[in-house]
């Protein structure tokens, strides 16, 4: 199978093994070639935020012919019931910053629709069920959650307490949601794996980058495991 493995930051992606040179530049994005046992697998560094996981996404499918992809990164946590370091796969996915702003709230609605009224459509993007059953198969003791995204890096404890009184999620990231979209509308599935690096409040501007980095090769772990469990 031909995978597309998306991180969005260099210490995501420093854990893959990529070929030495890389086989296509598009625009600023640099597409490198890697494999796991029968995958072939196409990684790439998409940068920060909604659009550009979008933009790779794209590419990944249209442009390399990928028919899966996986996403692998770290985010904060947003549910004081979880530590960090815990990893989260990606049960649904919700872009909270997209809908209707309405006396001082944001009323969510799915990505695409028109926002306004009452939202029609389930604003969440889900992990196919065939997936999600072959992942708790063989990953049993690793969390499924919901995951927020949104293009604003959290540091606001309030925010934070007000969006798990609202969502009830695990994890708060600015990608994972739009390469859901992305694969969705392509017909293709698509996992997006964190490791919480840090908590989505005021504290989070101290992440130091050993723990990032540790938070990284965790995610990283734990996609290798899905990627077995794809063979």
């Amino acid at each position: 199978m031909r995978i597309g493995i998306i991180c969005a930051i260099p210490n995501e992606l420093r854990y893959f093994n990529l070929t030495e040179n890389p086989i296509q530049k598009i625009g600023e994005r640099t597409f490198y070639k890697g494999t796991h046992d029968k995958h072939e697998l196409i990684l790439v560094q998409s940068g920060l935020g909604k659009v550009n996981a979008a933009v790779v996404s794209t590419l990944l499918i249209e442009k390399f012919d990928c028919e899966f992809l996986l996403f692998s990164g770290v985010a904060g946590g947003i549910d004081p019931g979880i530590e960090i370091g815990e990893v989260i796969i990606g049960d649904s996915l919700i872009q909270y910053d997209y809908g209707t702003l309405k006396n001082r709230e944001m009323l969510p609605f799915r990505p695409g629709s028109i926002p306004t009224g009452e939202s029609k459509n389930e604003i969440e993007y889900r992990l196919a069920p065939k997936i999600k059953r072959k992942i708790k198969a063989s990953l049993p003791n690793v969390r499924m959650g919901k995951i927020l995204t949104g293009d604003v890096y959290l540091q606001c404890e309030e925010t934070q307490k007000e969006l798990f009184e609202k969502y009830g999620a695990q994890a708060i990231d600015m990608e994972g949601a739009a390469v859901a979209q992305v694969a969705e509308q392509f017909g293709i599935p698509s996992v997006v794996v964190r490791c919480l690096s840090d908590l989505a409040g005021a504290d989070s501007q101290k992440l130091s980058s050993k723990f990032l980095n540790k938070a990284a090769k965790r995610s990283f772990n734990t996609a290798q495991k899905i990627l077995n469990i794809l063979l």
